[in-house]
């Protein structure tokens, strides 16, 4: 019984074996044939051990054919040795396949490892270009939002479309540049009109716009003509820029508008205040000149100048200024020149063959064509200089003539006062008058050339002391007649206190100036004052000496302002308007000043002289 059962066991052994083979049949790519013949050699063994457990059970006729006992060879020949055969042959063939499996096996991983690495780089190649294409849209989406921001809120009119005229889109300053509340209402009219360039005035500006368009990839400074919804015709400028397609053709284009009447308009003035400029400079008779100051050149000159230095333009532009402007100046007289302030002065030019030609100079700097400059206008005064020195001549002459009989005079009548003794006293007397008033007459006409001196700036000032209170008192004494013909009242000051009639201050002074100015400023204030008015006269000698005259009168309104100018004068018949203008005269070149006063409150007109003190 142990035997059957060992048997059955290794029955089932070898039928678990069989089974394993069998369900890993379908893994088996290699040696498939000596797989086979193995499986075929189990169950030639598992039939031999089948034919043995049967027959160790004596199962009666089991075995037997035709009374042979066939059991023994089907078990042991059949089963165990054709199974065995089979098997060997079988694991002959399929062993070695083990090996090409293996390497197969290994094959097969690194082909997996390289492909799962492959996978790996393609996945992250992949990731890489969804995350760019995703960044790229992103981008692009901002990017139009932005294009979309800039285009509908641009102050500055844009244009897109396809060249030619199809598909032309407008943003809002475009649509408001030429009248219109929206671009659709301008899609609109245009629509109405069956053209998209219906805006513009020319034909021939929109073949230029489609021509250029089309050839050219930028198109700048492109002005055309362009009507308003109104009918207004504006000059609008254009700045084109062209997209191309990929077989280089410009197939879209975006262009920029501006409108630039008022520009324009302002230009042809300006170019027309130019020529007008240029026609008045050329045509007037003062010589002008432009200097550079960055090189000290002549850089231009008009007609006048050309002909006062007897250049050429050719020769004269870009000569230093220094040859022909400065005269005898040290240093370069430009440097103090600022910007819109005129400065004038005397000199002369220096002409091509070397004369001087005496000038009023006028200088100003300003920009010419973009160039830091100095316009200097020349007058020729040498026709002035001439009569000048001619009426000095005329006027020393006159002087010299007049002189002569006066000093007759002076002396004729100092030779009868030397016989006194056979004149009565009022006839010595007038002789003392008439020896006094011409010896006044002689120091007006010295006077009438200090004051053309100082006109001249020639007058040399040599101080000498003065007894002011003497020369205020023999001023009056003069104006006594005047005085009591108006039936004026006439204080006199000292320091505040009334004058005595007597003594004074002394200060430095020129006695005939100072006779002149106290003789002018009384004389006015005389005339000045209304019958029975008030004068007052006060003279204060501190550090400074204060002269102070006060009458009763304002001056007119209209003659403040120019009081002490030469001629003027209001309301006097007779006068000349030269009294106050000598009187600032004297004042000044003593080193003083004259200030006008004028209440109308009061009606009170008040002259404050002031002079260097003792």
């Amino acid at each position: 019984m142990l035997e059957i059962t060992l048997e059955i066991l290794r029955f089932l052994v070898l039928a678990v074996a069989l089974g394993l083979f069998i369900h890993a049949d379908r893994s088996v790519s290699y040696g498939r044939r000596g797989f086979l013949l193995i499986k075929i050699g189990f169950l030639l063994i598992l039939f031999g051990i089948f034919m043995e457990i049967t027959d160790r059970l004596h199962i009666p006729g089991w075995g037997l054919i035709d009374d042979v006992h066939v059991n023994f060879y089907l078990a042991k020949v059949v089963g165990q040795l054709a199974g065995s055969v089979l098997l060997l042959v079988g694991l002959w063939f399929w062993l070695p396949s083990i090996r090409t499996m293996d390497e197969v096996q290994e094959a097969l991983d690194r082909a997996r490892s390289e492909l799962e690495e492959h996978f790996v780089a393609r996945t992250r190649e992949l990731e890489a270009e969804v995350d760019r294409r995703c960044k790229a849209e992103a981008e692009g989406r901002i990017s139009d939002e932005r294009r979309r921001i800039l285009f509908e809120n641009s102050p500055i009119g844009i244009t897109h479309g396809f060249v030619g005229g199809r598909f032309v889109e407008r943003n809002q300053a475009y649509a408001r540049m030429l009248g219109y509340d929206s671009p659709e209402e301008m899609a609109q009219a245009q629509a109405l009109a069956g053209d998209t360039f219906s805006h513009v005035v020319d034909p021939a500006d929109v073949e230029r716009i489609v021509g250029r368009a089309r050839s050219e990839e930028t198109a700048q400074e492109l002005t055309v003509r362009m009507r308003r919804k109104d009918g207004e015709i504006r000059w609008i400028r254009l700045v084109m820029a062209m997209a191309r397609d990929h077989h280089g053709r410009n197939y879209y284009f975006y262009a920029f508008a501006l409108d630039v009447t008022e520009r324009r308009e302002r230009a042809e003035a300006l170019a027309r205040s130019k020529r007008r400029f240029k026609t008045i400079l050329e045509s007037l008779p003062v010589g002008i000149f432009v200097v550079d100051l960055t090189t000290h050149t002549l850089s231009g000159a008009n007609p006048a100048a050309l002909k006062m230095s007897g250049y050429a333009r050719e020769e004269l532009l870009g000569m230093p200024c220094r040859k022909t402007l400065c005269g005898d100046a040290p240093s370069c007289p430009w440097g103090g020149v600022e910007e819109g302030n005129v400065c004038s002065d005397e000199s002369y030019l220096t002409r091509k063959d070397g004369s001087r030609l005496p000038v009023l100079k006028n200088m100003v700097a300003s920009e010419v064509d973009g160039r830091a400059s100095l316009v200097v206008s020349l007058q020729d005064i040498s026709e002035q200089k001439r009569l000048e020195d001619l009426r000095e001549d005329v006027n020393r002459i006159v002087a010299h003539d007049l002189k002569a009989p006066i000093i007759g005079v002076i002396n004729g009548c100092r030779l009868l006062l030397m016989e006194e003794a056979s004149q009565d006293a009022e006839l010595s007397e007038m002789l003392h008058l008439i020896e006094h008033q011409a010896e006044k007459a002689l120091q007006m006409i010295g006077l009438s050339l200090a004051l053309y001196k100082i006109e001249a700036g020639t007058f040399v000032y040599v101080p000498e002391p003065v007894a002011v209170m003497d020369v205020i008192r023999e001023t009056l004494g003069n104006l006594d007649g005047k005085i009591e013909g108006k039936e004026l009242v006439v204080s006199v000051l000292l320091d505040g206190a009334p004058d005595q009639g007597q003594g004074g201050p002394v200060i430095p002074a020129n006695e005939l100036l100072l006779e002149t100015m106290v003789a002018n400023l009384l004389l006015n204030a005389v005339e000045a004052a209304p019958k029975g008015g008030e004068i007052t006269v006060a003279l204060d000698a501190g550090g400074v000496a204060t002269l102070t005259i006060a009458n009763a009168g304002a001056v007119p309104e209209g003659l403040r302002e120019t009081f002490f100018d030469k001629y003027s004068t209001e309301g006097k018949p007779g006068g000349t308007g030269l009294g106050t203008y000598s009187a600032r005269l004297a004042a000044g070149a003593m080193g003083g000043d004259i200030e006008l006063t004028v209440s109308d409150d009061e009606d009170r007109t008040t002259l404050r002289v002031t002079l260097p003190g003792a």
